[in-house]
């Protein structure tokens, strides 16, 4: 994961029914840990489905500026 530069994950759930999403850190996961090894883990609080879709944000740190 850290070896694309990925700090950030949008997780989302992709049934029609619910569609909840959320950004998280990555960085409580190892080095080495592959994005597929880590969608099973996650369930929506919502609607209880288990599994979810894990793709990286790769604008996790990404500073806003104000203008």
């Amino acid at each position: 994961m850290r070896a694309s530069a990925v700090r950030g994950l949008l997780i989302y759930w992709p049934d029609y029914k619910c569609r909840r999403s959320i950004a998280i850190s990555g960085d409580r996961w190892p080095d080495d840990v592959r994005l597929s090894d880590i969608e099973p883990l996650f369930t929506c609080r919502a609607c209880g489905k288990k599994g979810a879709h894990v793709r990286p944000d790769f604008n996790w740190n990404r500073t806003v500026l104000a203008s």
